[in-house]
Protein backbone atom coordinates (compact mmCIF):
# COMPACT_ATOMS: atom_id res chain seq x y z
CA UNK A 1 0.00 0.00 0.00
CA UNK A 2 1.62 2.90 -0.96
CA UNK A 3 0.38 6.13 1.54
CA UNK A 4 -0.82 9.81 -0.30
CA UNK A 5 1.27 12.12 1.18
CA UNK A 6 -1.16 14.84 -0.51
CA UNK A 7 -4.65 13.89 1.12
CA UNK A 8 -2.93 12.91 4.44
CA UNK A 9 -1.19 17.22 4.49
CA UNK A 10 -4.80 18.04 3.26
CA UNK A 11 -6.42 16.57 6.35
CA UNK A 12 -3.74 17.52 8.55
CA UNK A 13 -4.48 20.94 7.51
CA UNK A 14 -7.77 21.16 7.93
CA UNK A 15 -7.30 19.70 11.46
CA UNK A 16 -5.10 22.07 12.33
CA UNK A 17 -7.08 25.14 10.66
CA UNK A 18 -10.19 23.75 12.91
CA UNK A 19 -7.68 23.99 15.96
CA UNK A 20 -7.21 27.67 14.81
CA UNK A 21 -3.53 26.90 14.70
CA UNK A 22 -1.16 28.27 12.84
CA UNK A 23 1.73 26.08 10.88
CA UNK A 24 4.65 27.50 13.15
CA UNK A 25 2.26 26.77 16.50
CA UNK A 26 1.58 23.39 15.10
CA UNK A 27 5.86 23.07 14.96
CA UNK A 28 6.86 24.51 17.91
CA UNK A 29 4.01 22.12 19.69
CA UNK A 30 5.80 18.99 18.05
CA UNK A 31 9.16 20.24 17.94
CA UNK A 32 9.52 20.51 13.76
CA UNK A 33 10.45 23.60 11.81
CA UNK A 34 7.70 25.31 10.46
CA UNK A 35 8.49 24.70 7.12
CA UNK A 36 8.63 20.71 7.52
CA UNK A 37 4.61 21.25 8.16
CA UNK A 38 3.97 23.50 4.84
CA UNK A 39 5.82 20.86 3.13
CA UNK A 40 4.13 18.11 5.30
CA UNK A 41 0.69 19.58 4.35
CA UNK A 42 1.55 20.07 0.75
CA UNK A 43 2.28 16.78 0.17
CA UNK A 44 6.18 17.48 -0.89
CA UNK A 45 7.61 15.69 2.32
CA UNK A 46 6.87 12.50 3.70
CA UNK A 47 7.17 11.44 7.43
CA UNK A 48 7.85 9.12 9.91
CA UNK A 49 4.53 7.33 11.59
CA UNK A 50 6.02 8.90 14.80
CA UNK A 51 5.38 12.59 13.54
CA UNK A 52 1.98 11.54 12.26
CA UNK A 53 0.84 10.73 15.83
CA UNK A 54 2.23 13.87 17.31
CA UNK A 55 0.85 15.75 14.66
CA UNK A 56 -2.49 13.80 15.37
CA UNK A 57 -2.30 14.30 19.60
CA UNK A 58 -0.80 18.22 18.60
CA UNK A 59 -4.45 18.56 16.76
CA UNK A 60 -6.38 16.30 19.47
CA UNK A 61 -7.17 13.49 16.54
CA UNK A 62 -6.93 10.42 16.13
CA UNK A 63 -4.57 9.34 13.44
CA UNK A 64 -7.02 7.38 11.27
CA UNK A 65 -9.35 10.69 10.93
CA UNK A 66 -5.88 11.74 9.30
CA UNK A 67 -5.74 8.86 7.23
CA UNK A 68 -8.96 8.55 6.58
CA UNK A 69 -9.14 8.37 2.94
CA UNK A 70 -7.64 4.46 3.55
CA UNK A 71 -10.19 3.49 5.76
CA UNK A 72 -13.23 1.51 5.03
CA UNK A 73 -15.46 1.94 7.91
CA UNK A 74 -17.52 4.78 7.27
CA UNK A 75 -20.17 2.90 5.17
CA UNK A 76 -20.24 0.31 8.17
CA UNK A 77 -21.12 2.93 11.08
CA UNK A 78 -23.64 4.40 8.23
CA UNK A 79 -25.55 0.90 8.19
CA UNK A 80 -25.51 0.24 11.99
CA UNK A 81 -26.81 3.75 12.37
CA UNK A 82 -29.29 2.96 10.08
CA UNK A 83 -30.24 -0.31 10.85
CA UNK A 84 -30.59 1.27 14.90
CA UNK A 85 -32.96 3.84 12.95
CA UNK A 86 -35.36 1.28 11.46
CA UNK A 87 -36.29 0.05 15.00
CA UNK A 88 -37.73 3.10 16.15
CA UNK A 89 -40.64 5.44 16.22
CA UNK A 90 -40.90 8.81 14.26
CA UNK A 91 -40.45 10.38 17.76
CA UNK A 92 -37.57 7.92 18.89
CA UNK A 93 -35.42 8.85 15.18
CA UNK A 94 -35.54 12.66 15.99
CA UNK A 95 -34.26 12.53 19.61
CA UNK A 96 -31.48 10.47 18.38
CA UNK A 97 -30.91 12.68 15.76
CA UNK A 98 -30.86 15.95 17.40
CA UNK A 99 -28.94 13.92 19.70
CA UNK A 100 -26.34 13.23 17.49
CA UNK A 101 -26.34 16.93 15.91
CA UNK A 102 -25.49 18.55 19.15
CA UNK A 103 -23.34 15.94 20.26
CA UNK A 104 -21.05 16.56 16.91
CA UNK A 105 -21.41 20.33 17.64
CA UNK A 106 -20.22 19.94 20.97
CA UNK A 107 -17.29 17.80 20.28
CA UNK A 108 -16.31 20.20 17.38
CA UNK A 109 -16.75 23.32 19.90
CA UNK A 110 -14.43 21.26 22.51
CA UNK A 111 -11.41 20.86 19.54
CA UNK A 112 -11.45 24.63 18.77
CA UNK A 113 -11.34 26.02 22.33
CA UNK A 114 -8.28 23.82 23.75
CA UNK A 115 -5.44 26.23 24.83
CA UNK A 116 -2.31 25.43 23.82
CA UNK A 117 1.07 26.71 25.32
Amino acid sequence: MTLNYTIIGKSIKKARKRMKITQEQLAEIIDKNPSFISYIETGKKSFSIETLVDIANALHVSSDELLSFNIEYPNRIKDEFSSILEKCTTYEKKVITDIARALKQSLRDERTTKTYY
